[in-house]
């Protein structure tokens, strides 16, 4: 059975340039052999290179644990950083409003004591006139009289 008995080939093209050759052909018999699942090469390992391995495995989990709480310890540092900004902000906004309702109420003091004042004159101006009248008309019930 030879290869071209068995194998049937088509070229097409496709729309957008693509050209692609299309092989059937019946499975055939050569197929790699399985790849055994392998232990890795035992190596002759001293002791001395087993603890030198462990004293680096030792030395990377240390320096990762320093760079994990230098990382917190800088977070921290931020989040102290913001809560001190929070609180001057508060502290500040608490002090303007403060002096400006002191403000305000100084204002408001202010125009009332006017007020008082300007009904305390009208009023004399209103007894001083009431007076006069009075004056007036008893001069000249008398006079007439």
């Amino acid at each position: 059975m030879s290869d071209s008995d068995s194998t049937v080939r088509a070229t097409e093209e496709s729309k957008g340039g693509l050209k692609y050759e299309l092989v059937l052909a019946e499975p055939s018999d050569a197929t790699p052999p399985p790849k055994l699942a392998s232990s890795p090469p035992k190596s002759n390992l001293s002791a001395e290179d087993i603890e030198n391995k462990l004293k680096a495995a030792e030395e990377r989990r240390q320096t990762l644990e320093a760079q994990k709480l230098n990382q917190l310890s800088e977070k921290r540092n931020k989040e102290q950083e913001v809560n001190q900004k929070k609180q001057e902000y508060n502290t500040t906004f608490m002090e303007k409003a403060q002096k400006d309702l002191e403000q305000k109420m100084e204002e408001k003091k202010e125009n009332r004591e006017a007020y008082i004042k300007s009904i305390q004159e009208k009023s004399r101006e209103h007894v001083r006139h009431a007076e006069e009248v009075r004056q007036s008309k008893q001069t000249n019930t008398v006079s007439s009289g």
